[in-house]
């Protein structure tokens, strides 16, 4: 693997341009998700459209949860670039938890969720991901919270699915190297842990 020098840095209304510069070109390998602009689990819109088609309206929206600090979440820079997301919350910010609301036992528990990442094709592969899951333990517990859990994919859906679909949580086994282990294994994805 190519070690480089990735810094982080929590997302903040003055790094709005480099957040959608990102996402502006991020999904050229995977464009049915060109336009999601990562607010499909922070509204309470079923029918998220992660298509380019819906792109500039989500971009529009986001925008404005960034300018107004209602987002959170973490980017990664290489030589000053941004190159890779995560979004990592207080799971109670989650609008839609969607599939993973299973993982809620007790919603006055003081979680941060880690709900998926985003790395461009040129740096994958190059500890953006492992940079990006260490930033969110460090910024979850800075703020207090007791756990960090995450829901990385255990079986594929189908073969053929593009690489930015797998591996949009994070693999199961880089939550398992940095100190995660398995709260509750589900049909298709685990619910992970780390205390803080």
């Amino acid at each position: 693997m190519e070690k480089v020098q990735i810094a982080v840095r929590e997302l903040k209304p003055n790094l709005l341009s480099d957040y959608l510069n990102l996402f502006d070109k991020a999904f050229t390998d995977f464009p049915d998700w060109a336009g999601c602009y990562c607010g499909f689990y922070e509204t309470k819109e079923k029918d998220w459209d992660p298509s380019e088609k819906a792109g500039l309206e989500h971009r529009g929206w986001k925008s404005e949860q960034i300018n107004t600090g209602r987002a959170g979440g973490l980017l990664a820079y290489v030589e000053g670039r941004p190159v890779g997301w995560c979004n990592a919350q207080p799971r109670a910010r989650f609008a839609n938890m969607r599939s993973y609301a299973v993982a809620i036992d007790d919603p006055n528990e003081s979680v941060g969720s880690i709900m998926c990442f985003l790395v461009s094709p040129d740096h994958r592969g190059k500890g953006v991901g492992t940079a990006l899951l260490e930033g969110a333990c460090d910024m979850f517990q800075r703020d207090g919270l007791a756990v960090v859990e995450a829901y990385p994919r255990t079986s594929s859906k189908q073969s053929g699915v593009p690489w930015a679909e797998e591996n949009y949580k994070g693999s199961l086994n880089m939550y398992l190297k940095n100190g995660f282990t398995i709260h509750r294994q589900l049909e298709r994805f685990a619910i992970v842990r780390r205390q803080l």
